[in-house]
């Protein structure tokens, strides 16, 4: 489409040039018809036509890379300057002697001269050249369509003039304007139109499949085509036919009627064509729009059954791994003595347990280690949901694997610790786990334990109404993180009533309703005050006072808690005596605080 309207812009400044070099040839040769078309016709002045040369050349040659654009403007000037100096003369009454320079004695034509440029053809002139200047400034190229309109309109009436027998100021002391000189304007203008392009003023609006582009495209060139055509009829038909003035009126009527009814015909035609398209392709495009409607929801069908199948699968497994894990964890405790019944039992255990999720990363498992002791212990697997559990089954197997050649707990968590680690490293992921391994001899009345990252034990001492925390000699970190850690074994001894309670990081990190967060110390101060309790109770007790704190009935990790309660002392009632009173030993660090 650029192409046509260069093409069409080309081809006007071609004629435009054409028109002004023919009339420069018949002044010099004395051709008159080339300049006038008709004998009766005034001709062209010189000035006019080197002035349409020009500006032809000036439009033919300006999108040449080699065409130097001061020469362009060099060209607007000249002819700027003579159309400018014929409206002084014009306005002014003083000679200025523009077009004598091209012809000192012309002949008259009426009652006034030929071979003199008319006002209104300098007006036009100084109107294209502004057109033409804003053309080759991108910046104001947006007015060179609107000038442009201008010139074709004032021109379009000069030649309707000479369409109906009657030019435009003949007959008076005002030099009219020639036929071809109109003519050559309206070139001029539609070449720059053209050069605009379809989008700008005035085709910008003429292009599309739109209604009202079909519209203009039609009915605009169908009005302008009756109101000549009607025009030429009436003056060189039906006025010369002397007809009677009501069947001129009529016939006149008639014609444009036929016209309009052509028009309006083909424009019916073309719009209902196009109604009728865009309506097929509206059904069309329902249709399949519809088609795909339902084919989505069948895949959306199947996708849900899909999802419902695999999801019902997941869940039937994630159960199954619910019970299986459940099924790891004790449902009896061992006795001590073993053959002691589970009533008589020097070592009472309790227990809770609370996953977050369908399966858990808390674990305990408790196991004897010799006639008089038990082993504790206690994990905790970071984060959890499947992976922590699943991490937490590799922690049990390795403990398994372990606790039999090696009862001591700080090897026993070093042991663990460096199988957990080349597994992790090998499987690629960073896992860690933290845990508490803990061994009680009720014939000693001792417990021995190592803490891997872990919360620290509570130790209850109900006959001193005391709760210590049972701290670790040194720091080795979490399970699973360095391959080399060491963990300590620390030694603190008991009496009959102490209650050890071990529990994971999810019974204390809670948060109530404005953010405050239950802190370990809590939990501490909670225990002490409930420490006559029975451990049952008093593992309820704590449970209830967090649920009020955090205004919620469930928890958001995972909360492990196990106790162990020494009923007796294995052993001589005078060793009993002696050691129910002995305190911790040497090298266990203690937190006291005292009972309120």
């Amino acid at each position: 489409m650029k192409l046509i309207y260069r093409q069409i812009s080309l081809v006007c400044a071609l004629l435009t040039g054409v028109l002004g070099m023919l009339t420069l040839i018949g002044w010099i040769s004395g051709l008159e018809m080339l300049a006038s078309i008709r004998r009766d016709y005034i001709p062209m002045a010189p000035s006019t036509a080197l002035g349409f040369t020009l500006l032809g050349l000036v439009m033919l040659l300006r999108e040449r890379p080699q065409f130097r654009r001061p020469i362009a403007l060099l060209s607007l000037a000249m002819v700027g300057i003579v159309a400018g100096g014929k409206l002084v003369e014009f306005f002014s009454g003083r000679r200025l002697g523009v077009d004598e320079w091209l012809v000192a004695d012309p002949a008259m034509f009426g009652s006034v001269r030929t071979g003199r440029m008319s006002p209104i053809t300098a007006l036009n002139f100084l109107l294209v050249c502004v057109a033409i200047l804003a053309l080759l400034k991108v910046r104001l190229r947006v007015w060179a369509g609107p000038v442009a309109a201008v010139v074709l309109a004032i021109s379009g009436v000069v030649v309707l003039g000479y369409m109906h027998g009657t030019p435009l100021l003949y007959g008076g002391s005002i030099i009219p304007v020639a036929l071809p000189t109109a003519a050559a304007f309206i070139l001029l203008g539609s070449s720059i139109i053209a050069a605009l392009g379809a989008e700008c003023w005035p085709f910008r609006g003429w292009q599309g499949d739109s209604t009202r582009a079909l519209l203009l495209r039609w009915f605009l060139p169908a009005v302008v085509l009756v109101a000549l055509v009607e025009g030429l009829l009436r003056t060189h038909f039906i006025i010369d036919w002397t007809l009677n003035p009501a069947l001129t009126s009529a016939l006149s009527s008639l014609l444009h009627i036929l016209i309009i009814t052509a028009v309006i015909s083909q424009v019916a035609r073309l719009v209902g064509r196009s109604i009728d398209k865009v309506e097929s392709e509206r059904n069309a495009a329902q249709a399949a729009l519809e088609a795909l409607n339902r084919e989505l929801e069948q895949r959306i069908a199947q996708r849900t059954r899909e999802l419902t199948a695999k999801n019902q699968q997941m869940e039937e497994e994630l159960t199954m791994a619910r019970e299986l894990q459940m099924a790891l964890l004790p449902d009896r405790f061992p006795t001590v003595p073993r053959s002691a019944p589970a009533g008589e039992s020097a070592l009472r255990f309790y227990s809770v347990y609370h996953p977050a999720g369908v399966v858990s990363g808390d674990f305990f498992s408790v196991f004897p280690v010799s006639e008089t002791g038990v082993g504790i212990f206690i994990c905790d697997v970071m984060g959890h949901g499947v992976r922590a559990a699943l991490v937490t089954s590799m922690v049990r197997a390795l403990l398994e694997q372990n606790y039999g050649s090696e009862p001591d707990p700080g090897r026993l968590l070093t042991q663990v610790n460096h199988g957990l680690h080349s597994i992790l490293k090998q499987a690629g992921t960073t896992m860690y786990a933290t845990g508490v391994m803990m061994t009680v001899d009720a014939a000693r009345a001792e417990i021995q334990y190592a803490i891997a990252g872990h919360p620290s034990p509570l130790h209850l001492r109900r006959h001193e109404g005391v709760t210590d925390t049972l701290e670790p000699h040194g720091r080795a970190g979490a399970l699973g993180l360095f391959p080399d850690a060491v963990f300590a074994t620390t030694r603190a001894s008991m009496a009959p009533g102490d209650l050890i309670m071990l529990y994971t990081d999810g019974l204390f990190e809670v948060e109530d309703e404005e953010g405050n967060l239950y802190s370990q110390e809590d939990l501490v101060k909670i225990v002490d005050e409930r420490m006559p309790f029975p451990a049952d109770e008093l593992f309820q007790a704590v449970l209830a006072e967090i649920h009020g704190f955090s205004h919620r009935s469930d928890f958001e990790d995972d909360v492990c808690i196990v106790g162990i309660e020494l009923a007796r002392i294995l052993g001589a009632e005078k060793r009993a005596k002696e050691t129910s009173h002995t305190g911790r030993e040497d090298g266990a660090k203690t937190v006291p605080i005292k009972a309120m």
